[in-house]
């Protein structure tokens, strides 16, 4: 899970969800520091989205119904949401570029 950078408070799963999935910030429930995503994870983040291509050209190849793999790519959203995102997040006090 994240912690805060100036405080050291591990943020609940729900506080990742609520805080930094959209705008990749927030501020801490603990410190009400602003907190933000660090550049190298939102790179490792992004990389997670190339799975919904993957997922669509397996798709192409077998010839899954249409509905099949909006089912794949709606469970592989649950599982990014609720496992791997929130461990792969760390947070920084300060904006960092992405390049």
């Amino acid at each position: 899970m994240p912690v805060c950078d100036h405080c050291g408070y591990e943020w609940r799963r729900r506080d990742v969800w609520k805080k930094l999935s959209v705008q990749a910030r927030g501020t801490c429930p603990s410190c009400g520091q602003m907190q933000y995503v660090t550049a190298k994870s939102r790179k490792r983040g992004s990389m997670y989205m190339l799975l919904v291509f993957l997922i669509l050209i397996v798709q192409a190849v077998f010839e899954i119904p249409l509905w099949g793999s909006i089912a794949m790519l709606f469970a592989l959203a649950f599982v990014l949401m609720t496992f791997v995102i929130p461990k792969v997040y760390e947070l920084t006090s300060e904006q960092e570029a992405l390049y």
